[in-house]
């Protein structure tokens, strides 16, 4: 009875581990490939410097 429960115990903690592994190396490629891309879109945008067409966008976003 105690050996099947140790059984169970370590199969759900190799499973759970596996699952934070998957996890964690899923994040850090997500991370690494496209921080560099979104980036430099950021940096490329024109916001303007008009108060009133920033509210217009802003008022019209709000309603979708």
């Amino acid at each position: 009875m105690m050996l099947r429960l140790k059984l169970w115990l370590a199969a759900g903690g190799a499973f759970i581990v596996a699952l934070f592994a998957a996890y964690w190396n899923g994040k850090s490629k997500a991370t690494d490939e496209g921080y560099a891309d979104t980036r430099k879109r950021m940096d490329e945008v024109d916001l303007g410097n008009d108060p009133d067409s920033a509210r217009r966008f802003l008022h019209e976003r709000g309603k979708r």
